[in-house]
């Protein structure tokens, strides 16, 4: 995955992104590579370390996961993860809304 693409997908600035995984390339979870199509673009890929640390963080979030909907019930759970998921596909540039969220005055 690019990391242009994996920045779109995590709702995040790409630049902020290339920092944020500076410390997973130094400790050998992923490895930056020239693009396999376009040679000016920087692909991300997962190590085989990082494969396995991810299966072991997949374990530990699966577990909080089934607490967090223990804990607040499965349709509320259903609701929220909606409703973040609302949030972070909308663009607020172009909502129209305003700053206390109600829309602008046409």
């Amino acid at each position: 995955m690019t990391i242009n693409t994996l920045a779109a997908d995590l709702v995040m600035d790409r630049t902020t992104l290339g920092r944020n995984i500076l410390p997973l390339e130094r400790d050998g979870l992923i490895t930056v590579e020239k693009g396999s199509r376009d040679h000016r673009s920087k692909e991300l890929r997962l190590t085989k370390a990082g494969a396995a640390r991810f299966r072991t963080a997949t374990k530990g979030w699966t577990q909080a996961q089934r607490q967090f909907a223990a804990a607040f019930a499965a349709r509320r759970t259903i609701d929220l993860r909606a409703l973040l998921h609302a949030v972070a596909a909308t663009d607020l540039s172009t909502t129209g809304a305003g700053a206390e969220g109600n829309p602008k005055p046409g």
